[in-house]
């Protein structure tokens, strides 16, 4: 493809001018940015930004993420494209599309699917690629349906502590083997992880004795999210939302359990976030009515 002025990299991590380009549009656009990711070595190989330069300067940007799952029906490889943007003053050019094009041309062939999480002011642009919208489910437990549970005991963690952090990263790796309590599980992947539970998710950490496991648990308003269950071995979540303690009037799940006997699962409402989809392969998603983990949202 022929890019004109421009040129195109994929060798933003390993460039600090340009990682400070990056991060700079990525500010502007989206109000965060990577360089605590980058610093703590969370960012590897499996984050890759195709961006477009000009003069030196970072202008537009499609970011792969390299996404590695494990389902009741086996491995499963996606790419969750994200980190879109175009630096106003270069829009109307057709850089977003071209680089959408390019990043398609290169990785549809060899994933089982491409799929990423939109914001309502483009919901007309992705179609264009042949994406389609889909709906995901959530499973919620409601207020009460754990009264009469066993509470596990809980400990707080901290990942600033190298042990703490040690032996949570060691539990990561081992779970890449398996695990027994996610049917869509983000394996292989823990700079992903890492992202959010150094930043946004740093105080929402438990570790549960009892099952050699841990949850990562948020709590707003009158609801809880247990966003995350990280274990080999399967963690009863009304014992887990009774440990908690906590009085919101329910309890929903940011990933999908093995086992939802008992709980209701409903479509997911989320504030401008739609999931798009590419490839068959992703359907069975709706059908089977699951959901992308929330800390494997890139």
């Amino acid at each position: 493809m022929n890019w004109g002025r421009y040129r195109l990299t994929t060798a933003v991590r390993e460039n600090e001018a340009l990682r400070a380009s990056f991060n700079e549009l990525t500010r502007k656009t989206f109000g965060f940015d990577f360089a605590l990711w980058h610093a703590r070595g969370g960012w590897g190989e499996d984050y890759v930004p195709h961006a477009l330069v000009d003069g030196g300067r970072i202008v537009a940007n499609v970011s792969v993420n390299r996404m590695r799952f494990q389902t009741e029906n086996g491995m499963k490889n996606y790419i969750q494209l994200g980190t879109v943007m175009t630096d106003p003053e270069y829009r109307m050019q057709g850089l977003g599309r071209a680089l959408m094009e390019c990043v398609l041309a290169r990785y549809a062939a060899g994933a089982d699917g491409i799929y990423l999480f939109a914001n309502d002011s483009v919901l007309n642009y992705y179609p264009r690629f042949g994406f389609r919208p889909m709906m995901e489910y959530e499973t919620v437990i409601p207020a009460g349906a754990a009264a009469e549970a066993r509470p596990y005991a809980l400990e707080r963690v901290d990942l600033e502590e190298p042990s703490a952090r040690e032996r949570f990263d060691a539990a990561l790796k081992e779970l890449e083997q398996g695990q027994e309590n996610d049917a869509l599980f983000m394996s292989a992947n823990r700079g992903l992880y890492q992202f959010w539970l150094d930043g946004e998710y740093a105080d929402c950490i438990y570790f549960i004795p009892e099952r050699s496991a841990y949850a990562v648990v948020a709590t707003q308003g009158e609801r809880a999210q247990v966003l995350q269950v990280f274990g080999r071995e399967r963690v009863d979540l009304l014992s887990l939302v009774r440990g908690l303690g906590a009085q919101a009037k329910e309890t929903a799940l940011g990933y999908t359990p093995i086992r939802r006997d008992g709980f209701a699962v409903q479509p997911v409402h989320e504030e401008d976030c739609t999931l798009f989809v590419l490839g068959e392969d992703l359907w069975s998603m709706e059908r089977e009515r699951l959901r992308f983990p929330a800390l494997s949202h890139a």
